[in-house]
């Protein structure tokens, strides 16, 4: 008897719980959206789209969300807005018992810009996604210009990533090099450009002074910013580097500069 007394009790318990749930649901469901509001997890100075610009992409595509009941709003609708828009990394989508929706979002941080052969200009994030340019909205980062093939004409997918290159791809190498140079805030404070001329070696242009930088290939990449890093710090302080014409690092274990 005790035993059925047990049992019963328990199937009344879950019993209850999803009534409430479902009483709970409802009422959810009829809550009046009375506000909505949009932020940015990561702030930047470097942001490629503002809050502003993706409330007005949602709202364009699906008209308003304040006066709706919440059990009227298309989330999935929501999540599939904001999953076209390049720049935006994840989205976390929340309601309020009081029927204000917030929407959280994370955007992907640029980390290099190109412009190929066909002169189309686009950046590459820290993860390796490929995003187009937004007007109005540059970030400073390094860029890389000049003789780079790498066969897109047309972004396309907002999903697009450098491991869809081919494998020996420039790009990939211009990316991998990005990374390396942003972890030392001393290279990254030195060099600002880096052109590909019509070998296929680099030629990086420094923020300060009027002199380029001939690197070569990316092979042996550590070993030459290595040897680049050395040189400013230990030998370019005495002979005024600013006077140089070029400073050429593709030799093992030299660096070969020429005076203007």
């Amino acid at each position: 008897m005790k035993k059925v007394l047990q049992i019963s009790f328990w199937i009344l318990l879950i019993a209850g719980v999803i009534v409430l749930l479902a009483f709970i649901g409802q009422k959810h469901n009829e809550t009046i959206c009375h506000s909505f509001d949009l932020s940015i997890v990561n702030p930047g100075t470097d942001h490629l789209i503002t809050g502003e610009e993706v409330s007005a992409v949602i709202i364009l595509h699906i008209d308003t969300l304040k006066g709706k009941t919440l059990g009227e709003i298309e989330f999935y609708e929501i999540r599939r807005i904001l999953n076209t828009i390049p720049y935006i990394k994840s989205a976390d989508i929340q309601t309020e018992i009081s029927g204000r929706l917030n929407i959280r979002i994370t955007l992907r941080q640029p980390l290099i810009r190109i412009t190929n052969k066909n002169k189309l200009s686009y950046y590459i994030d820290t993860e390796g996604y490929l995003m187009p340019l937004n007007p109005g909205h540059p970030s400073r980062v390094l860029i890389a210009n000049g003789n780079i093939n790498d066969g897109i004409s047309d972004l396309g997918s907002p999903e697009l990533h450098i491991d869809s290159l081919d494998e020996n791809s420039v790009v990939k190498g211009l990316w991998g090099m990005a990374a390396y140079m942003k972890k030392s805030p001393f290279i990254n404070r030195m060099i600002g450009q880096i052109w590909v001329n019509a070998s296929g070696e680099l030629e990086m242009i420094p923020m300060i002074g009027d002199y380029t930088i001939h690197f070569g290939t990316i092979e042996d990449m550590e070993e030459k910013f290595e040897k680049l890093v050395t040189f400013y710090r230990k030998g370019a302080g005495k002979a005024g580097w600013i006077d140089y014409k070029s400073i050429d690092l593709k030799y093992k274990n030299q660096v070969i500069c020429s005076k203007k």
